[in-house]
């Protein structure tokens, strides 16, 4: 059993850890890094948080402070159940089940009776409960979970959620907007209309008569009496042109509801579902799969990759209690001034050497790849979906320059790229000059501004249809993109490329000057050149993990990064490679080096480290 930090630190403060190793210092560490599937409250003190494979978070203090406990069930676990503040249920792959006594510091097996995944488990006293899952599978009990027996529902469709307001009367719901309800316990389940087709994941019913559930498409369907339900507007975003899918709802009284959706997305309501509205402006672009209330003031969010959001004010507004975003890449133009990218949208900035991070807002829901900036103020970030950010302010404001999908309804603006689809994913960005910068990504598309980003115009070499991974540019008119079995030059700005089929896959690249280079790739990758790129000499790494990453000082000192926190580093230009322990596992996707020759990585997990002599 462990014991956590203070779950309503603020962000920059939970993830805050510090621990020196060989040199190798983490300077943010977030205490949850998986997927979160669900959260529990029975009363104001005892709460759960469910991950995903395999951790239960309990706390019985209202969140102050949280307890963790193991579950040896090597696959994925789903929902989670507590009757009172000592007894407790989980399910989810294969059948998987595990229950509690003493508040979930210890989980015992039980047998489902079943190998069908599991998603929803319901108990309404201490012996009668029920479990849903695929293939539309109902098991029930009357011995507190001891043994269970199949419920026929006549049914194969995959059922989510499922929900008893009584030993007699409940609901299930399903793929296909599939709604079952019973009067008798489930000895007979009976199928009542739907008027959406999408799959419901999501439901919560107040009682006997009132009740909502969500799911795909944006979709709320809501009943008044138990037996007819009516589509509610959800007024969901739509991102890549369609609404997006809602995962979990809960109300605490008719009147006040929240739902939980795609890309940090939470609908609010106070009316009972009348109107819904979309919580702006979000503090997560992670998926967010549990919405749970405790009082009408307090609530709890829980979502992909660690996110924890904790709300004292009715789900009005949401502080950001953890989030584990992968980083994949990180830029310090100045000595204190520092920015790292990820999954989900994700920027961090700090101000002060890295001491604290906090967390900006990207106006984008899409993996960001990249990140470049030129001075304090003014960077560019790319990822998925053609998606070209930029900021003027040090992030505090960032804008689309070319996101022909993005879910605010912007409109394509300043590209002039006769023939080349932005809305191939983009996976770097470089500017040698503050006027100057190049960006690269899917199926050999590479991006050229020379006007400090008003203007974008393609680049891209008609001979060369590999994604480009990397890109690296010694001044205005000298550079190299690098992907697929490919390393590309230029010594015209991108007019012309030559091409320099290597075979490996590289990830990284990074010159010194216009001679001296090194590049990194898959099964421990690393080539150097001393000629400007015509030929690259294969340097011994000793490792056969991923290379993700490289910088270097000068022409002598440099680090790569790579999986499973793989450091190596080098004082003679990579004659000879050594290993430096990181003390962490995660795989490491980005590395810099400060002009004051502080060396930053970033990776898995939201994971930062530094290194300083």
């Amino acid at each position: 059993m462990k014991r956590l930090s203070k779950a309503l630190t603020p962000i920059l403060l939970l993830m805050f850890a510090s621990t020196a190793l060989a040199g190798w210092q983490v300077v943010r560490r977030c205490e949850i890094q998986e997927d979160i599937s669900d959260i529990e409250f029975v009363d104001e003190n005892h709460g759960w948080i469910l991950l995903l494979k395999g951790e239960v978070r309990y706390t019985t203090d209202g969140g102050k402070t949280w307890e963790s406990s193991r579950i040896a069930a090597n696959r994925e676990l789903y929902d989670i159940f507590f009757l009172d503040e000592k007894r407790g249920w989980i399910v989810g792959e294969n059948g998987f089940m595990v229950y509690t006594t003493d508040g979930g510091e210890t989980w015992m097996p039980m047998s489902s009776g079943t190998v069908t995944t599991l998603h929803g488990v319901w108990f309404v006293d201490e012996n009668t409960g029920w479990t849903c899952g695929d293939g539309g599978t109902i098991m029930h009990t009357t011995d507190g979970g001891k043994t269970w027996e199949r419920q026929e529902t006549k049914i194969n469709y995959s059922l989510s959620s499922i929900q008893f307001v009584s030993p007699t009367t409940g609901w299930a719901v399903g793929a296909g907007g599939m709604i079952l309800f019973t009067r008798d316990g489930g000895k007979t389940w009976k199928l009542q209309p739907c008027p959406t087709a999408s799959p419901l994941d999501g439901l919560f019913m107040l009682n006997e008569k009132t009740g909502w559930a969500v799911g795909g498409n944006g979709a709320i369907v809501h009943t008044e009496d138990g037996r007819r339900w009516k589509e509610q507007d959800s007024h969901v975003p739509n991102t890549n042109g369609m609404p997006e899918p809602i995962w979990d709802v809960h109300f605490i009284n008719p009147d006040l509801g929240l739902a939980g959706a795609e890309f940090g997305v939470i609908l609010r309501t106070e009316d009972g579902g009348e109107n819904w509205k979309p919580i702006e402006p979000r503090v997560t672009y992670n998926r967010i799969t549990a919405v749970r209330f405790v009082n009408e003031s307090e609530a709890w969010a829980g979502g992909t990759n660690g996110t924890l959001l904790h709300s004292t004010d009715g789900g009005k507004t949401w502080e950001v209690v953890s989030t584990a975003s992968d980083l994949t890449a990180v830029i310090f133009p100045t000595p204190s001034q520092g920015w790292a990218s990820g999954r989900a949208g994700t920027i961090l900035h700090t101000s002060d050497g890295g001491k604290t991070w906090e967390a900006q807002s990207s106006n984008t829901a899409f993996e960001l790849f990249g990140i470049y900036f030129v001075d304090d103020k003014k960077g560019w970030a790319v990822g998925t979906n053609g998606a070209l950010i930029e900021t003027y302010d040090g992030g505090k404001t960032w804008r689309s320059v070319n996101n022909p999908r993005d879910e605010f309804g912007r409109r394509t603006r300043r590209i002039k790229a006769p023939g080349t689809i932005i809305g191939l994913g983009l996976y770097d960005v470089h500017f040698p000059t503050p006027q100057v910068g190049y960006a690269v990504g899917e199926v050999g598309k590479i991006l050229c501004t020379e006007d400090g980003g008003e203007t974008w115009v393609s680049k891209t070499s008609p001979m060369v249809f590999n994604n480009l991974y990397a890109v690296f540019f010694a001044d205005p008119k000298t550079g190299w993109a690098a992907g697929q079995g490919i390393i590309i030059r230029t010594i015209d700005g991108g007019n012309n490329w030559i091409p320099n089929f290597i075979g490996d896959e590289i990830r990284d690249l990074f010159f010194v000057d216009k001679n001296t280079g090194w590049a990194v790739g898959v099964n421990g990758a690393i080539l150097h050149t001393t000629d400007g790129g015509n030929s690259w000499k294969e340097q011994v790494s000793g490792v056969s993990v991923t290379l993700r990453g490289v910088a270097f000082k000068d022409a002598k000192e440099g680090w790569v990064v790579g999986d499973k926190g793989t450091i190596l580093h080098t004082t003679d230009g990579g004659v000879t490679w050594l290993s430096e322990s990181s003390g962490v596992s995660n795989d490491l996707y980005g590395v810099c080096i400060s002009k004051d020759g502080t060396v930053w990585a970033v990776g898995s997990g939201g994971i930062i480290l530094k290194y300083t002599k």
